[in-house]
């Protein structure tokens, strides 16, 4: 068995592994005031949901929709894949009506695959780099008492080397994104209630040249993102969180001839090779319902510790997980504000 097959089965994790979603809160810091969280997250993944049947050693589509002849995404097992990062998320009030924040992760990636066939655990640095700005539009949605605020967001993918993905696994995808989202807030009682709906578009990574020579080039499916974020404080400084979380791909997802021509080369499909290639090999349309459960502690005025554990499920209807990585997080974050 050659790298080939660990090609092929290592890269669908990375399109729904650096998924990254800044919009914590719809509310504003206000002007002067910081929020800074510093995370450690563990993601680990053994299973993958895929709607590309395996025939033996190789993939096919089975129609022109991806699917099983049944409808249903299939779940199977996956080579064990972890990342773990470190995470610094800061935002900062502008004004009271506009706040600018950034992500910045430390990411350690480790593959099974990568360990058997390439001879190490996988890439390590910094990864993809969020930047953004949130606007409140305004602070009682017509008399309902609900916040709304618009948000845009931008991730840099400069702060790390992007090489031949049919051959390695980098830190992310290696082009940018940007995302357009409106949230609503609204404190209810003890608890909150967050809303965020959003749009997210995938540019094109055209800076691929294999071998000095042809240019390969592909395009990530956009992206729709609803996100449900709930808290209410179960004692004076102890508070429960909640969260769903979903991603549903536009399905505009591209490669070029070059490309899928290498992906052959690399032991990739001769039939339907330009779906194989996005469903599976490069994972570019990426589908995924995650759930999230969180616990804070405010230990002093403006410090807090959250554990909080997430998972992707198989989802129902139109909400659910395909051509991804089934994954569980682990998080653990130290929250300080002033």
């Amino acid at each position: 068995m050659n790298r080939k097959i660990f090609t092929a089965l290592l890269i669908l994790l990375v399109g729904s592994l650096f998924i990254t979603d800044t919009g914590f809160a719809a509310w504003t810091q206000a002007k002067g005031h910081a929020y800074n969280q510093l995370t450690f997250s563990y993601y680990v993944s053994k299973n993958k949901f895929t709607t590309v049947k395996r025939r033996g050693d190789s993939r096919i589509n089975l129609n022109p929709h991806g699917k099983a002849p049944s409808g249903d995404v299939v779940k199977i097992s996956q080579p064990k894949f972890t990342n773990t990062k470190l995470t610094y998320y800061g935002e900062y009030g502008a004004t009271d009506d506009l706040t600018v924040f950034i992500a910045v992760p430390y990411v350690w990636t480790r593959s099974d695959d990568n360990i058997r066939f390439a001879g190490n655990g996988g890439a390590t640095g910094v990864g993809d780099i969020d930047a953004g700005l949130r606007y409140k539009l305004s602070n009682n949605l017509f008399g309902t008492g609900i916040l709304m605020s618009a948000q845009t967001t931008l991730k840099i993918p400069e702060a790390y080397d992007y090489d031949n993905p049919l051959e390695f696994l980098s830190l992310g995808d290696g082009q940018y994104d940007w995302t357009l989202a409106i949230l609503f807030g609204k404190g209810i009682g003890k608890g909150y209630i967050v809303a965020n709906a959003g749009y997210k578009i995938r540019f094109e990574n055209a800076d691929l040249v294999f071998d000095n020579k042809d240019l390969h080039s592909y395009k990530p499916s956009d992206q729709i993102k609803v996100r449900l974020d709930g808290g209410y404080a179960i004692a004076p400084k102890l508070s429960l969180r909640a969260s769903i979380d979903w991603t549903k791909a536009v399905g505009n997802a591209s490669v070029s001839d070059e490309l899928i021509a290498a992906n052959t080369h690399y032991g990739g499909l001769d039939v339907d090779q330009e779906n194989a290639i996005i469903k599976d090999t490069l994972g570019l349309e990426p589908e995924v319902l995650n759930l999230g459960v969180g616990l804070a502690y405010d230990f002093a005025p403006k410090m807090s510790v959250v554990a909080s554990y997430n998972i992707d499920v198989e989802g129902f209807w139109i909400f659910e997980s395909a051509n991804a990585g089934q994954g569980e997080t682990y998080s653990l974050a130290l929250v300080y504000m002033f």
